[in-house]
C-alpha cells in the first residue's frame, strides 16, 4: 500500500472520528480583509446539524455572523485578494454520499452572489486552501499536488512540485505558501521555490492530538513565517534570520488550527477538542508586538 493510500485512509478515519465524537469540527480557514477578520465555523456553536457560518470581526466591535449556510453538514472556505472575498460553500449529501460546492463572491459591505453554482466535488476543493486567478479560474491544493480548475472543465496540475503538499495559501506579491507535515515553501506562480523552512516539527513530541505530529496552517509576511503547530499544540514563528520561537504554548484540550497576520498583530485560532461527545469550543486570540494577548472570540 502506498503513502497516498495510507494518507487517504487516515483522513477518512479522522473525519469519521471527529464527526462521530465532536459533531465535526468545521473545515475552513481565517483571513484578513483590511481592518476586518473573517473565519469559518458553525452557528450556533453547539449545532448538531453542523450548519456552517462565516464570522466577521473588526476592532471595537463584537464578532458577528457575516453569512450563514442553510445546509446541514456544510463548511465555508475563504480567500481574499485585498477587497474581493471569494467563499467556497460545501455541503455533504448523505443519501448520495457526495460533496457539492458552489463559489460565492462578495465584499465586506455587500451581499454575496453566486458565481459558480452547485456542482459535485470529488476533489475536496478548497479544503487544502485555494485562491482565484479570476472569477472563472480557481487554484487549489489537494494532497499531494496543486491543481488548476477553469469553470466547467476538469482539474489539471497547476505546476509540478517534487514534494507532497497538504495545504496552500496565497500571500503578498502574488506568491504562494506551500505546506506539508513539517516543511513550508514560498514559491512563485510557476512553483519556483524562493524560500523554504525545513524541520519545523519536534520529533520528540508526545501525545500529539489524534497522534498527528504535524503543522496545520501557516501564513507569511515580510520574511516572517507564522505557524499553527497541531502536534505540539503551539503557535510558532520563524523570523528572517531563521530563528524559531514559540509564541504561545497551549495544553490539552486546546488544538491550534489557523493563523493570520493582521497589520502588526498576530491572529491565533484554536479549539478545545474533548472527545466526550461535546462540541469543540473556539478560541480566537490576538497577540500584539509586546506579546500582550487579547481574546477576540470564544464560546459564550
Amino acid at each position: 500500500m502506498n503513502y497516498k493510500s495510507l494518507y487517504t485512509i487516515f483522513i477518512c478515519a479522522l473525519m469519521f472520528v471527529v464527526t462521530l465524537v465532536v459533531h465535526a469540527h468545521p473545515t475552513g480557514n481565517m483571513i484578513t480583509v483590511g481592518d476586518n477578520v473573517l473565519w469559518s465555523y458553525i452557528n450556533p456553536i453547539d449545532d448538531p446539524n453542523h450548519k456552517a457560518c462565516v464570522m466577521l470581526w473588526k476592532k471595537g466591535t463584537n464578532p458577528k455572523v457575516f453569512i450563514q449556510s442553510d445546509y446541514a453538514a456544510s463548511d465555508y472556505i475563504l480567500y481574499s485578494n485585498k477587497k474581493e472575498i471569494y467563499i467556497i460553500e460545501r455541503r455533504y449529501i448523505d443519501e448520495r454520499q457526495e460533496f457539492k460546492i458552489r463559489i460565492l463572491k462578495t465584499t465586506i459591505d455587500s451581499t454575496p452572489t453566486v458565481i459558480w453554482d452547485w456542482f459535485k466535488d470529488d476533489w475536496r476543493i478548497g479544503e487544502g486552501g485555494f485562491f482565484m486567478l479570476s472569477d472563472n479560474h480557481i487554484v487549489f491544493g489537494s494532497y499531494p499536488l496543486v491543481y488548476s480548475l477553469e469553470k466547467g472543465k476538469k482539474p489539471e496540475t497547476y505546476f509540478e512540485f517534487d514534494q507532497n503538499i497538504n495545504r496552500i495559501r496565497a500571500v503578498d506579491n502574488n506568491l504562494i505558501l506551500l505546506l506539508n507535515d513539517n516543511t513550508c515553501y514560498l514559491v512563485e506562480q510557476n512553483g519556483k521555490v524562493l524560500k523554504s523552512w525545513h524541520n519545523l516539527i519536534d520529533n520528540t513530541v508526545d501525545n500529539a492530538p489524534l497522534n498527528r505530529n504535524q503543522l496545520f496552517d501557516a501564513d507569511y509576511r515580510n520574511g516572517k513565517l507564522l505557524i499553527a503547530y497541531w502536534g505540539n499544540r503551539s503557535f510558532d514563528s520563524v523570523d528572517e534570520n531563521g530563528d524559531h520561537k514559540t509564541i504561545l504554548q497551549q495544553t490539552a484540550p486546546s488544538v491550534p488550527h489557523w493563523v493570520a497576520f493582521f497589520k502588526d498583530e498576530l491572529l491565533l485560532f484554536s479549539s478545545f477538542l474533548i472527545f466526550d461527545g461535546s462540541t469543540p469550543q473556539p478560541n480566537l486570540l490576538m497577540v500584539n508586538e509586546e506579546n500582550s494577548i487579547n481574546q477576540i472570540w470564544s464560546k459564550p
